[in-house]
């Protein structure tokens, strides 16, 4: 029980930024779940069993923000639709794959995605739209987006991710999306390839059940709450909040690795 109360308290964290930037939460759940449970001396989830349980909760998270962003207006259908089907593929093939992957391999690959959305987030805005009267008037690279979402979808769905830290980095910056349709329409993207991706991840045996529902129960009413907040808070608090949290993230995760 020790782990399950711990995990309640660590869905509220997860949920209300994946409400807040529009991660879906994992970049924060990985990292906390492998970390806190370790250091309260409670016990060990491995990665394999962290990925699971955090591609239950990306789900989960991500369904109740994205309906509080797209009351608000800031989600595109066209290009979740884009985007959502080809990281969806991506998802379910990389969440199968993983099971033949060692706990060692997946940090890796967690670490180098982190880095490059890290990297990504120091390219320096030009002319950001941060008003938009209708989402799906934006206009953007359509074959791009979709070879984009198949690799962004492979390798999220290798470390139980919804791609949501890396797809930010992508829209913002390569796609021309402007921040608060980038977040609205990053949480449907991740909704879609996580829920590929949770069924890869339970049909091969990785996910706990009684641990994923304390993620559940507690990330959706904070995903709420974090999206009713992010559409109050200034874009560019936004943009340094997702910068914040993605390079520290990446340290956090390949100091496990080297150390």
């Amino acid at each position: 029980m020790e782990m399950f109360n711990i995990l309640l308290v660590l869905g509220v964290v997860g949920g209300f930024l994946s409400g807040l930037l529009g991660l879906g939460g994992a970049i924060i759940m990985i990292p906390l779940m492998l970390f806190v449970p370790k250091a309260l001396g409670i016990g060990v989830l491995s990665m394999k069993a962290v990925a699971g349980l955090s591609m239950v909760q990306v789900v989960f998270a991500s369904i109740s923000g994205v309906l509080r962003h797209r009351k608000n207006k800031f989600v595109s259908i066209k290009l979740l639709l884009t985007l959502g089907i080809t990281v969806a593929i991506g998802s379910g093939l990389g969440s199968v794959l993983s099971k033949y992957m060692s706990n060692q391999m997946l940090l890796i690959a967690f670490g180098m995605i982190a880095v490059m959305a890290a990297l990504m987030m120091f390219i320096p805005p030009k002319d950001e739209i941060t008003r938009v009267d209708d989402p799906d008037a934006i206009e953007f690279n359509r074959p791009l987006a979709a070879g984009l979402g198949l690799v962004i979808g492979s390798l999220a769905g290798m470390v139980g991710a919804g791609g949501g830290f890396i797809l930010i980095p992508v829209m913002l910056y390569v796609l021309k999306i402007p921040i608060r349709v980038t977040i609205g329409t990053s949480l449907g993207i991740v909704l879609i390839g996580a829920v590929v991706g949770a069924v890869g991840k339970m049909a091969t045996g990785q996910v706990d059940w009684l641990l994923a529902l304390a993620l559940v129960l507690s990330s959706v009413p904070s995903a709420q709450l974090g999206s009713m907040v992010s559409k109050r808070t200034p874009a560019l608090v936004l943009r340094y909040s997702l910068m914040s949290v993605i390079i520290l993230t990446s340290v956090q995760i390949w100091y496990k690795i080297i150390v």
